[in-house]
């Protein structure tokens, strides 16, 4: 059993179609949030999510963008001065794709290889589980049983942008696959981050890719000089 990990896509099509040439004999797939924002490609990777069953959960930025969508009086009237990539992604989208984003839940769990998992986008902003303490009193709060009472457990995260597995006992781990887009401001690495989880083993892995399309489209568009500045580094 092979199950594919991402995260923190960010409508950047271009590196989830990379990965996936990489990873295609998956058995399944899943997605710890923000399928869209700070990206130019949110309709197409929210199709491509559906066309591959992806597990996903809400994060914070799908819940931007479709707030963005639902007050259209601003939406379509925001001068090119203030212009987010949210709204660059909320006018791409129409109401289908908007009530997706909307239904994701906020946690998903599941067993791989007799481990149990629980996955969130988040856990407290960008706070992480740092005892064992509060990892248990977590676990409690998102799972139900069966999965619960699982002696091995793992939980997911995205939102940081930061890859790893942090253990926290011979039994208790939360792992991040990091963001198939961007790094952070301080991590100059430039490929798509990503896990895969084989058998009960988890791979940490990246791939590059042709960020070109997503220089060009990024130029092409019109934003406010922060958010061009941003994607510039992200991109560039």
């Amino acid at each position: 059993m092979k199950a594919l990990l991402v995260s923190d896509i960010h409508a950047n099509i271009f590196a989830l179609e990379a990965i996936w040439k990489q990873e295609k004999d998956s058995d399944v797939i899943y997605c710890a949030g923000d399928l869209v924002d700070y990206g130019p490609y949110p309709k197409e990777v929210i199709q491509w999510v559906q066309e591959h069953n992806v597990i996903c959960v809400k994060g914070n930025h799908d819940e931007k963008v479709a707030a963005f969508y639902r007050n259209q009086d601003s939406l379509w009237n925001v001068s090119d001065e203030e212009r987010k990539w949210a709204h660059d992604n909320a006018q791409k989208l129409d109401e289908t794709d908007v009530e997706f984003l909307e239904n994701l839940p906020y946690s998903a769990t599941f067993t791989l290889d007799a481990v149990g998992y629980s996955m969130q986008h988040m856990y407290k902003g960008y706070e992480t589980i740092q005892s064992l303490h509060h990892y248990k009193e977590f676990w409690e709060h998102q799972t139900v049983e069966p999965i619960k009472s699982m002696s091995h457990k793992t939980m997911i995260f995205g939102h940081t942008h930061r890859r790893c597995i942090h253990h926290l006992g011979n039994t208790e781990r939360w792992i991040n696959p990091g963001s198939v887009s961007y790094r952070r401001p301080d991590d100059p690495d430039k490929t798509a981050h990503y896990m895969t989880i084989t058998d009960g083993r988890i791979d940490m892995r990246h791939v590059k890719y042709d960020r070109s399309p997503l220089l060009q489209a990024t130029l092409a568009n019109k934003l406010n000089q922060w958010e061009r500045d941003v994607a510039l580094v992200f991109f560039g």
